[in-house]
Formats: C-alpha cells, sequence, structure tokens
C-alpha cells in the first residue's frame, strides 16, 4: 500500500459541551475520529461534516471514559452505522462500567441535548491503528486525569493525540483526585516523547510543543498549592488569580474542588 500524507483536522466544542476537542486523522480517502463531543447536536454535526468531508471514516477510536470525549457516539454511530468503534480493552471497560450511570444522569441532565443510546467501544485486536498506509499506535497510560487513557501516536507526523492526559487554556478535570498519579504520568509522556514528539494534540485546548506538558504539571501543582488555602473559596480565587483565561471553568467549580471540599459544597 503507498504511503499516503496524513493531515488532523481539530473540532472543538462550545464551552457547554466542555470545550473538548475531536481529530480527523485522514489519508487521501480514508480516515479515523479520535473522540466524539457529548452534546447530541454538536456530536451530529460533526458526523455531518465528516459526511460533507468525503473521506470513509474507518474507525473511531475513543481515548477515556469520561463523557465529553465519548457520550455523543450514538449520533456518529446513526451517520456511519458500519463504523467501528474502538478502543484498549481497560478503556472499553472502564466505559462498560461507568458509561450506564453516565448515560441515565446525562440524558436526564441535558434532555434534547443528552444521548439517546449507550455506545461501548470493542476492544482493540492490537494496540495500533491504521490509515493511509500508516500504522498509528495506541500508547495506553495507567491513572492520571481518568483511570485510563489511550492516546494516539502518529510517527510521520511526530504528533501524539493525548486525549486529557494534557491540557492547553482550560482548567483540569480533577474530580477523580488523581493528582499525584497524573503527575507520574506526566513524567512518563515526556520521556516517551523525548525524540518521538514535537507536537501535542490535547483533549482540550490548542496544539503545541512539549511544552504543554510542564504547563499541565504546573497547573497540577497550582492545584496543589490552592487546597492548601483549607476552603473550596478561597481555593477558587487562587486558581482563577494564576487562570484567569482559562476554558472550562465548570471544570474547576462544579467538579474538581467539590471533590475536595464535599462539605462546603453540600452545606
Amino acid at each position: 500500500m503507498p504511503i499516503e500524507t496524513l493531515t488532523i483536522q481539530r473540532f472543538t466544542s462550545s464551552e457547554a459541551g466542555a470545550w473538548s476537542n475531536s481529530y480527523l486523522i485522514s489519508g487521501a480517502s480514508d480516515a479515523i475520529l479520535f473522540d466524539v463531543f457529548m452534546l447530541r447536536a454538536e456530536a451530529a454535526e460533526l458526523a455531518n461534516r465528516i459526511a460533507n468531508s468525503g473521506k470513509r471514516l474507518q474507525a473511531v477510536m475513543i481515548s477515556h471514559a469520561h463523557p465529553d470525549h465519548f457520550m455523543g457516539l450514538d449520533a456518529i454511530t446513526e451517520q456511519f452505522p458500519a463504523v467501528r468503534v474502538l478502543s484498549t480493552a481497560k478503556v472499553a471497560e472502564d466505559i462498560r462500567q461507568d458509561g450506564p450511570g453516565i448515560f441515565s444522569l446525562l440524558r436526564d441532565k441535558l434532555g434534547a441535548q443528552g444521548p439517546h443510546r449507550l455506545v461501548i467501544p470493542e476492544p482493540l485486536d492490537e494496540p495500533a491503528l491504521r490509515v493511509g498506509g500508516h500504522e498509528l499506535p495506541v500508547i495506553e497510560f495507567g491513572e492520571c486525569e481518568s483511570k485510563h487513557i489511550a492516546s494516539l501516536h502518529i510517527p510521520a507526523l511526530q504528533a501524539l493525540l493525548s486525549a486529557d492526559l494534557v491540557y492547553h487554556g482550560a482548567h483540569l478535570y480533577l474530580a477523580e483526585r488523581h493528582i499525584k498519579s497524573w503527575l507520574e504520568r506526566l513524567d512518563e509522556l515526556e520521556a516517551f516523547a523525548s525524540g518521538r514528539i514535537s507536537t501535542i494534540y490535547p483533549g482540550h485546548g490548542e496544539a503545541g510543543d512539549l511544552s504543554l506538558i510542564s504547563q499541565t504539571r504546573a497547573y497540577l501543582n497550582d492545584f496543589s498549592e490552592a487546597l492548601k488555602t483549607g476552603n473550596a473559596k478561597a481555593a477558587e480565587q487562587y486558581i482563577l488569580a494564576r487562570y484567569p483565561a482559562y476554558h472550562a471553568k465548570q471544570f474547576l467549580t462544579a467538579f474538581s474542588l467539590p471533590a475536595f471540599f464535599p462539605a462546603a459544597t453540600s452545606a
């Protein structure tokens, strides 16, 4: 098979949809979709844009079990009923375990913008995808922002689709309280990226160089410092003073801080 030039196209959801990214990796005629929006209308529009691109959608790869990266799968599979929805065995199991509860919650909370059907990825046959004659290794990371994160390495472009292992310009989702292990995963990513990666395509925000790793690390360390203030309001002010222009503020105020200061939010 001839080797084709690959392109990466970024799509971004609204703030209400968590300002999350979905990526289309394309060769001359075929494409792979990496992650899917949460809100139904935005996922349906994403499906329409892929259909209008003229590319044949070979597969959808899901990075992890958080709804802003997989919950709109039903809208994608309605447009592309034959497409395979894939992930690593561990991420697929995370979605199998956590997905039904997330589905019920969002179906009720989001109404018309909620999911109609839960789609659970099937495990990959091997830790790689293929498009345009290229092999794209799937690199899984353990506990960090979520239980597991499957990233996608594109060697020909020296690129990594990191999903939520790395953020850029958005508040981190820390509701699972994995600060220490997330920092460890960033060290692992830094070691893997050396000599292999020049551009990181994050789960939230624009692509950037390897400095996105240190930026994500700095936010985690700042959040740890904010916790030392002893209350949610002071911690919120501490973070917002340092990151006043960051997107997805709801991650900080509605999820991360309540996970560390539950009494304040339930009072």
